[in-house]
């Protein structure tokens, strides 16, 4: 198995991008779940600003978590 300990990722700049296929796949679940979270409560509040309120945390800890599978990964 000498594939096995390929990276997923490469470092650029101050982020990651995926440079396997299994690095390319984790983007898909974590932009169906910024989709699903901005989408989610601007349907169900009335209020936007609360609503925002809800969207920007989730998308802090979802990029942290990203960056921290990348980080692992790479």
């Amino acid at each position: 198995m000498a594939g096995a300990n390929k990276p997923w990722f490469k470092p650029l700049r101050h982020s990651y991008i995926a440079c396997s296929y299994n690095g390319a796949l984790t983007y898909i679940p974590y932009v169906a779940y910024l989709v699903f979270s901005l989408l989610v409560p601007f349907d169900y509040l009335s209020h936007k600003v609360l609503a925002v309120l809800i969207v920007i945390p989730n998308w802090i800890i979802a990029s942290q978590v990203m960056t921290w599978l990348a980080k692992s990964k790479s």
